[in-house]
């Protein structure tokens, strides 16, 4: 940075609450960005966002956030709910594949996650469910006091602004009349219903309650285990996609303590020189402080490196914040050592205990005649259709994807689901982990517990074991929804730019039914789709399904085994690679979210958490986004007032900066993935 550049950052860090909020240009970044931030938050994703704007309510602190990817220009494609599911938009998307599925066809999948300011929200299929009340209970019997269903309910309440405008007709016929005990009206997110609804929804809510499922007025309130219209992050107003970026932080672009810089993917997480004990002025043993990150607009660009005063917080996502943590040194030693990278921190469970549902698409064809369904939505009625939701927005384009499901219990999909359960209590867990890091005994330990855990919450009436999603032209998505089986991710270089882009350095096996019980569920599944249709509701729709799916084949497990497997995909859902669990059980945060021998890092992001919820986890991710920003903020308070700080004292000179000690750590550019340079613990990769 010149000199000219420099006194630039320091006045502006000094009329700090005179200025805009800037949102900083990809190549303007070095000019004009502060010399140092309290808090750095790596991902504009849902957690990156909600945290930037809850910390950034105090004006005497200062957010910088970081994301790889751009702001969307907000195309119909995104925006239009009826247009969810025709695809995502390349540069909106980390383009990750799997590894091959040893448990199933040896073939990759497509696992599309958020590149872009918003995340997952900007592709997501808008669905808002939270999962059981019993679902967060077992967080807490997990060692995390706070994040039972009670300690999470305020925040999701917090989170949402939930809107119930549903015509008297509609609120009727299809049994939506939600709890508001349970629903906030004042957060930034918006939540409610479209102004349209496919006629087959009833089909479904009806033929689902003949198989003895009950049908929920409110899927939100406690118990998933039922069948229900799901309230979507959809603005009431205008009918358009709520998500992260609108909800969290166009309002706010104007607070002055809020940058944000797009473009900007973070390669490392940098270490400084040791904590120390205030009152004794020692060393505090085994904790470490992290002075800042480095990060760079693409592979061919130079390293930056920014300094933060407080926090660093990785919101970056259950896949992309595992790894960085790797390349950083903190990790399994195995895996670091393998990478070249010194090891910072042995922490066995980064990467480890991933988890994601698995679902099968199965088609049934409705084919009555007259029917109107998403398939209708070509030529002329397309045009008529979208001067409809254009001109007033109402009609078939304000209905997302799915709205109608069901989440079924193990009591629903077997009359001997107790001797299923016996059975999987009698087995050896370790059985099914990987190897390797997989098998490091705290993660044995974390896993034997989870899988009684597990079995345990199967038992319960109010818990869903496999969710159905129904479309409007008659495919039935089965997916699990509590699995047993568990993935992981690593880092394959130490650059996660190495070969130009950072999905290819990324190894992602979600390890599909690498436990069978939840191949046995999607079989389960399967043939509970078999008797829905079959059911007097149903049939007035008039199913005809091909194979696998036909009459001939749902008899036969093996048949739909084998379909199982070759159909299988993500339903975007991972989770648990930085679990939030006690250290002894492989747990990488604690339930602060600080990272384990860290003492000013955290994780907020779907990564924490520790059994994935039988929902769609936006609302989760939502809800734990908005519980670490009164965290942090708690957290910060109880540290002060520190009488060796304040505004009159400088702060300490950083290890990294180029900076005057009294102007604080300044905004460098490294040398690159092979440089080193004072105080960064690290060596040349």
């Amino acid at each position: 940075m010149d000199l000219t550049a420099f006194l630039v950052a320091v006045l502006l860090s000094a009329c700090l609450q005179a200025a805009n909020g800037l949102l900083l240009p990809a190549n303007k970044f070095i000019d004009i960005a502060l010399p140092s931030y309290d808090y750095i938050i790596v991902g504009g994703g849902v957690a990156g966002l909600v945290v930037a704007n809850r910390l950034t309510e105090n004006q005497n602190v200062t957010v910088l956030v970081l994301e790889a990817g751009d702001l969307d220009p907000a195309p119909d494609l995104i925006t239009v709910p009826g247009l969810v599911g025709h695809g995502f938009i390349p540069s909106q998307n980390w383009n990750i594949t799997t590894a091959p599925q040893a448990s199933l066809d040896n073939r990759t999948r497509d696992y599309g996650q958020g590149h872009v300011v918003g995340g997952g929200s900007i592709l997501n299929g808008l669905v808002m469910t939270r999962g059981a009340k019993h679902d967060y209970d077992a967080w807490r019997t997990l060692g995390n006091p706070g994040w039972s269903w009670h300690g999470m309910l305020h925040y999701f309440k917090k989170s949402e602004n939930f809107s119930t405008c549903v015509t008297p007709e509609d609120r009727r016929r299809l049994y939506i009349r939600p709890h508001m005990k349970v629903h906030g009206k004042k957060g930034p997110l918006q939540v409610g219903y479209p102004r349209f609804f496919y006629n087959s929804s009833k089909n479904f809510l009806e033929g689902v309650s003949e198989l003895g499922i009950p049908i929920l007025h409110d899927i939100n309130a406690g118990i998933s285990a039922g069948a229900s219209i799901a309230p979507a992050t959809i603005n009431d107003r205008n009918q358009s996609r709520a998500d992260s970026r609108r909800a969290y932080l166009d309002s706010v672009l104007n607070r002055p303590n809020l940058h944000l810089a797009t473009q900007q993917t973070v390669t490392r997480i940098l270490f400084g020189a040791e904590v120390v004990d205030e009152s004794s002025s020692l060393p505090v043993k085994g904790l470490k402080r992290i002075y800042g990150v480095e990060f760079a607009t693409s592979a061919d660009s130079p390293r930056k490196r920014v300094a933060c005063n407080k926090e660093v917080i990785l919101a970056a996502g259950a896949i992309i914040s595992p790894a960085l943590l790797q390349v950083s040194g903190i990790g399994p030693t195995p895996i670091l050592e393998e990478l070249g990278v010194p090891v910072q921190i042995d922490l066995p469970g980064v990467g480890q205990n991933l988890q994601d549902h698995g679902m099968v698409g199965a088609f049934y064809n409705y084919t009555r005649p007259g029917l109107f369904t998403a398939n209708n939505l070509t030529g002329d009625i397309l045009e008529e259709v979208e001067g409809q939701y254009f001109a007033n927005r109402t009609g078939p384009l304000t209905h997302p994807l799915i709205s109608t499901l069901a989440f079924a219990s193990l009591r629903h999909l077997a009359t001997n689901w107790k001797s299923l359960l016996s059975n999987i209590s009698n087995s050896q867990p370790e059985s099914y982990l990987p190897p390797g890091p997989g098998q490091h005994p705290t993660i044995l330990k974390g896993y034997a517990q989870q899988h009684r855990l597990l079995t345990s919450l199967l038992s319960h009436p109010t818990v869903g074991a496999l969710e159905v999603m129904a479309d409007s032209i008659g495919t039935l998505t089965a997916a699990v929804q509590h699995p047993f089986s568990r993935g992981f991710v690593r880092a394959l270089s130490a650059d996660l730019f190495a070969n130009g882009s950072v999905a290819p350095n990324i190894l992602l096996d979600p390890r599909y039914c690498s436990h069978p019980f939840d191949c046995d569920i999607l079989v389960r599944g399967l043939k509970l789709n078999n008797q829905l249709v079959k059911t007097k509701a149903m049939q007035q729709l008039i199913p005809q399904p091909s194979y696998p799916w036909d009459d001939s084949t749902a008899q036969n497990d093996t048949a739909l085994l084998e379909a199982i497997h070759s159909k299988i995909q993500t339903e975007f859902h991972p989770a648990g690679s930085t679990s939030m669990l006690p250290l002894d059980l492989g747990g990488v945060v604690s339930p602060r979210l600080v990272v384990y021998g860290t003492s000013n890092l955290r994780v907020v992001d779907a990564g924490i958490i520790p059994l994935l919820p039988a929902a769609h986890i936006q609302a989760a991710v939502y809800a734990i986004a908005e519980k670490a920003g009164d965290m942090i903020k708690q957290d910060s308070t109880d540290r002060e007032p520190n009488p060796n700080e304040g505004e009159a004292t400088p702060p300490p000179p950083n290890p990294f900066t180029n900076g005057p000690p009294g102007l604080g750590p300044g905004i460098v550019q490294g040398p690159g993935v092979g440089g080193g340079f004072h105080g960064d613990h690290g060596h040349p990769h």
